[in-house]
């Protein structure tokens, strides 16, 4: 078994679960809310040789329409993350939620948040319908590239999901693939990773469906776009987790499109049932589409290389 860095495992303070369950409901996204607690969290990463883990929020964010009740939430989500991690910092970080699309009071957050002990933040891949290439976030933007940020994107359902198509099916399954392409594309159609060079943007789950879709997006941005982004520079800037059901197609078409160095493993836990994890896990650590090293590097060493420089 591989040592290991979680760079996609969730966290759910009392704030949150509060904050889902006034809003949401026991089943947002017609997706139950698991359990979690620390213990939980050391259980998952002993059983599965996780070393460290950097904890962030998962999917619906703190979105509620409610300005005000968003901004609170996320306040003492953020101070209660950073008190329960307290003497656990060699095993575990976190990732901070911002109140966004507020940009005043998200940059006051950030600062705030970094004084905690935050690793970096954790967003979704939209905002109450403000996407992450959306220009009102440039103020954002620039803080994040001033600070070499790490950024997790997490997948959410989209702004708009048409009605009676798949009724009752769980939003994790396929829509949340939706938004991390259209998410990614945004991004690239608005420069965004050419103008902040230096945010270290994670996507999750192998990337969606960008990696799939890369020659056609190639052809699209060359032909029908005015600034003609470097879709393959996108795809070797940004990191990808292999978090969810990698193998056995995902990984290698993401092994063709990313950069080794850029590819973090995650376990998706709690979302992910800890026996799913280990299912998953020791999928990819027996896969024959890596060699050694390369499992070495996204299990463990290209981990501790992205958090070394924070």
């Amino acid at each position: 078994m591989y040592k290991k860095i979680d760079f996609h495992v969730h966290y759910l303070t009392d704030q949150y679960r509060r904050f889902l369950m006034d809003h949401f409901g026991p089943k947002p996204e017609n997706f139950k809310t698991p359990d979690w607690d620390i213990q939980k969290q050391l259980d998952c990463m002993e059983e599965n040789q996780i070393v460290y883990a950097l904890l962030g929020i998962s999917s619906p964010y703190f979105c509620c329409g409610d300005t005000e009740k968003t901004i609170e939430a996320v306040r003492e989500n953020n101070k209660e993350i950073s008190s329960l991690l307290k003497g656990y910092e060699k095993r575990m970080g976190y990732l901070a939620a911002l109140p966004m699309p507020d940009i005043r009071r998200s940059l006051e957050e950030i600062e705030k948040s970094m004084e905690e002990g935050a690793k970096g933040f954790t967003v979704n891949t939209h905002s109450d319908g403000i996407y992450l290439g959306n220009p009102i976030l440039d103020p954002i933007m620039e803080k994040w590239d001033s600070l070499g940020s790490i950024v997790h994107i997490h997948p959410t359902e989209p702004s708009d999901v048409p009605e009676d198509v798949c009724t009752d099916f769980p939003i994790p399954a396929m829509e949340f693939f939706f938004d991390t392409t259209r998410t990614f594309v945004n991004m690239c159609l608005t420069d965004v990773f050419v103008r902040y060079p230096n945010i270290r943007f994670i996507f999750s789950h192998a990337g969606a469906f960008v990696p799939f879709l890369s020659d056609r997006l190639e052809v699209f941005f060359k032909n029908f776009t005015v600034n003609k982004p470097d879709l393959e520079q996108a795809l070797r800037h940004v990191y990808f987790d292999v978090a969810g059901y990698a193998e056995p197609k995902q990984l290698e078409v993401l092994l063709n499109a990313a950069s080794e160095d850029h590819i973090l493993y995650g376990s998706d836990f709690p979302h992910t049932a800890p026996a799913t994890v280990r299912k998953n896990s020791e999928a990819l650590e027996n896969t024959g589409k890596m060699s050694e090293p390369l499992k070495e590097k996204i299990f463990l060493t290209n981990g501790e290389h992205l958090l070394s420089s924070l």
